[in-house]
C-alpha cells in the first residue's frame, strides 16, 4: 500500500496548482460529518493508507503529513513508513493543530484549500478567522482528488429499512411532534438535520451506507407540517416511502439539496447545528436566515426512553451469552496446546452474536490485540497477518454488537498465564478506577470531564496514566460513539456535556505500555435517579453490560473492601442473568468465572 501512495501525492500536488491552492487539508469526513465514513468519502485513507478512524492530511508544495491523535500513535508510525508522510502527533484530541502549523509554514497571501462540503460552518468559520489573521487565504477549492482517485467507490446501493416501533419506542409521528414543540419555542420555520444519526433517530429508519453503523447518507428538511428527505436513488422500497408519505415525510432527491436550500424565501428562519451542517449548504441560506444551535435531535437521541432502556438490558444478556460462548471457545482451545490468530478470533466472536435474536452486525470492527498489540489502542486484527495468540501473557479484547434492540460495546483484558506481581498491580488499579466511577453519585448536570478523575485516581497513585478519553456516549440500534456526552480529560464538547438521566455511556479506563500490554476494562452505564434532595436531582450509574471481569489479574492486597463488594455484587448479577441463556456446560465455566472474592 505504502508505495501507492507516493505517487498520489505527487498527483494531488499537480492539482493544487492549478487549482493556485498552496496547502490542501484533507479531513476524516464527509458532508454530514460523520466519524467514520461512506467509503465514498475515505479520501484521507486512499492519499495516506491510514486506516484510524481520526486524522488530517495537509498537504503543501514540499511537505504531506498526517495529523492524529495518541489513540492512533503506534498504528500510523507502522502504516505511514515508506509512504512520505509525516506523522504530527495532537497534543489534544479532536484539535484542528495542523492550522497553527499552516500559518507558521505558509507566506503572507498565500491560499488554503478544502472541500467545504466536508467541514462544518464551524470548522470554517474558525480556519477562515485564524487565517485572515495570518495574512492566508482560505479557499473552497471542491475535491481535488476527484480526477486523480481511480477506481473510486460508489456510494452505498443497500437499501433503507424501518426500525418497528416494537424495538424503536416511539413512533417517527411522536418523535417529530417533540421536534416541532422545540422549532415553536425557537420561532424557527425549518430545521435542517444532517448527522445521518439524527435522521435515523427521528424516522426509526436505518441503512448500511457506512460500515458497522446502521445509517445512510441523506438530509433531512423540517417544517412544522412536513418533512423533505433527501435520498440517493433507488434507495427506499416503494412500500415503505407510501408510508413515511402518510406520516409527512416526502422524499426527494439526495443531490438536489443544494438548490433546495437556495429557494427558501428570504424572512424565513432556519435551525441548524453549525458543528455538524456542512459550509457548503450552510452558506447557500440567504442572509440573515440562520439560528445557529446544538441540534434537539442530538439531546433527544442521547436521552434514552424507558423502552429502550429495558430492550438495552435484555440485550446486554444475549451479548454477554455469544461472549462467554466464545471466550470458551478460546479457552478449550488453548488447553489442548492449539492456537489461533487474533483475527480468527475476532471472527469467531461473530460468529457467535449472530447466533443472537435480532442479530444485524458488529458495532465496530473488534479489537482483539495479544500482549504487545493490546497497547495499540484501536489495533484491528489483519487477516492475513494477525498475531497468534497463545497459551501465554494477556490478551485486550474490545468489541460490540449491533441488534435492533439496542447497541453493545464492551472490553475485557484476561490473562492467559501466570501475570506477574506489576501487571496485576497495573490491573487493579484499572479495574479500582472502573469501580469508583461505575459506583460515582452526583449531581444531575454534572460534567464528564468532572468525573473523569475518578477512573485515573489509582493509575495516578502509581504514576500511571492512560491517552484516551474515560468514556463515550453510545446509541440505541445506532453509532457506538455517539455525542453529546463522555468521560474526556479535556473542554471539549463531551468533556462539557451534561450528565442526564437516561444517557448511556462507557466506562472504559486502560493502561498501554508500548511493545508490552495493553489493559482495559469496559462496560456501558445509564445515568439512572439516585434521590431528589432539597439541593436537586442525583444521579448514579447503573452497570448494564454482563460479562465477567478475571480475576487471575487482580492483585487483591490492594483492592478495597468497597472495590470488592461491587465486583462480588457485579459478578453475582453476571451470572443470575446470562445463566438462562446457556447450557450446563457453559453454566459451569461462567460460576467459576463468577466466584466470590
Amino acid at each position: 500500500m505504502t508505495s501507492l501512495i507516493p505517487p498520489r501525492i505527487a498527483a494531488l500536488k499537480t492539482v493544487m496548482n492549478k487549482a493556485r491552492v498552496d496547502a490542501y487539508i484533507i479531513p476524516t469526513a464527509d458532508p454530514h460529518q460523520s466519524e467514520y465514513v461512506p467509503e465514498y468519502w475515505a479520501g484521507r485513507y486512499w492519499i495516506s493508507g491510514f486506516h484510524g478512524s481520526a486524522g488530517t492530511v495537509v498537504v503543501t508544495a514540499d511537505h504531506a503529513g498526517l495529523w492524529t491523535d495518541s489513540r492512533y500513535f503506534l498504528q500510523a508510525e507502522l502504516e505511514l513508513k515508506g509512504s512520505g508522510i509525516a506523522l504530527h502527533k495532537l497534543v489534544a484530541q479532536a484539535q484542528a493543530e495542523y492550522m497553527d502549523w499552516i500559518c507558521s509554514q505558509l507566506k503572507f497571501g498565500q491560499t488554503v484549500g478544502c472541500d467545504f462540503w466536508c467541514f462544518s460552518l464551524s470548522q470554517i468559520q474558525a480556519f477562515d478567522k485564524k487565517l485572515t489573521e495570518k495574512g492566508l487565504h482560505l479557499k473552497d477549492c471542491g475535491d481535488l482528488m476527484q480526477d486523480i482517485w481511480e477506481n473510486r467507490p460508489e456510494l452505498s446501493p443497500e437499501p433503507v429499512y424501518e426500525h418497528v416501533v416494537k424495538y424503536a419506542g416511539k413512533s417517527r409521528e411522536s418523535k417529530l411532534k417533540s421536534l416541532r414543540e422545540h422549532m415553536k419555542q425557537l420561532k424557527v420555520d425549518y430545521i435542517l438535520l444532517s448527522a445521518l444519526d439524527e435522521i435515523a433517530y427521528l424516522l426509526n429508519l436505518r441503512g448500511k451506507d457506512v460500515h458497522c453503523n446502521p445509517v445512510f447518507i441523506s438530509y433531512l428538511l423540517v417544517t412544522m407540517d412536513h418533512c423533505d428527505l433527501f435520498l440517493p436513488p433507488d434507495k427506499l422500497p416503494l412500500a415503505l416511502e407510501k408510508k413515511l408519505a402518510e406520516d409527512g415525510v416526502h422524499v426527494k432527491n439526495y443531490f438536489t439539496i443544494k438548490s433546495v436550500v437556495q429557494a427558501i424565501k428570504p424572512g424565513k428562519k432556519i435551525l441548524i447545528d453549525p458543528s455538524t451542517l456542512n459550509a457548503k449548504l450552510s452558506l447557500q441560506f440567504p442572509e440573515g436566515s440562520l439560528v445557529s444551535d446544538a441540534s434537539p435531535v442530538m439531546k433527544m437521541k442521547a436521552i434514552k426512553s424507558k423502552a429502550e432502556i429495558e430492550h438495552i438490558r435484555n440485550v446486554m444478556e444475549k451479548d454477554g451469552a455469544a461472549l462467554v460462548k466464545s471466550f470458551m471457545w478460546l479457552e478449550n482451545l488453548l488447553k489442548k496446546s492449539k492456537t489461533c490468530t487474533e483475527h480468527e478470533f475476532a471472527m469467531k466472536i461473530k460468529e457467535f452474536r449472530s447466533q443472537q435474536a435480532l442479530y444485524v452486525g458488529e458495532s465496530f470492527d473488534a479489537i482483539v490485540g495479544y500482549n504487545a498489540n493490546g497497547a495499540i489502542i484501536h489495533y484491528k486484527p489483519d487477516a492475513k497477518k494477525s498475531a497468534t495468540i497463545k497459551a501465554k501473557g494477556i490478551l485486550l479484547v474490545d468489541s460490540g454488537g449491533q441488534y435492533q434492540d439496542g447497541t453493545t460495546d464492551i472490553t475485557r483484558t484476561i490473562a492467559l498465564s501466570a501475570a506477574s506481581p506489576e501487571v496485576k498491580k497495573q490491573y487493579t488499579a484499572v479495574l479500582m478506577g472502573h469501580i469508583a466511577l461505575a459506583d460515582a453519585i452526583f449531581p444531575e448536570g454534572t460534567k464528564g470531564i468532572q468525573l473523569d478523575i475518578l477512573a485515573r485516581q489509582y493509575l495516578w497513585n502509581m504514576s500511571l496514566n492512560f491517552s484516551h478519553g474515560t468514556g463515550h456516549g453510545v446509541g440505541y440500534f445506532m453509532n457506538v460513539h455517539e455525542p453529546p456526552q463522555g468521560f474526556v480529560t479535556s473542554w471539549n464538547q463531551r468533556g462539557q456535556s451534561e450528565m442526564l438521566e437516561g444517557m448511556l455511556t462507557s466506562n472504559e479506563p486502560g493502561y498501554y505500555e508500548v511493545g508490552s500490554h495493553g489493559i482495559r476494562i469496559e462496560n456501558l452505564v445509564i445515568n439512572i435517579l439516585h434521590t431528589k434532595s432539597a439541593t436537586g436531582n442525583y444521579l448514579k450509574f447503573e452497570t448494564v453490560t454482563l460479562f465477567p471481569i478475571d480475576l487471575k489479574l487482580v492483585h487483591s492486597p490492594m483492592m478495597t473492601k468497597q472495590c470488592i463488594n461491587w465486583l462480588n455484587n457485579y459478578h453475582k448479577e453476571v451470572y443470575s442473568r446470562i445463566a438462562p441463556h446457556l447450557d450446563a456446560t457453559e453454566k459451569k465455566w461462567l460460576k467459576e468465572k463468577c466466584k466470590a472474592i
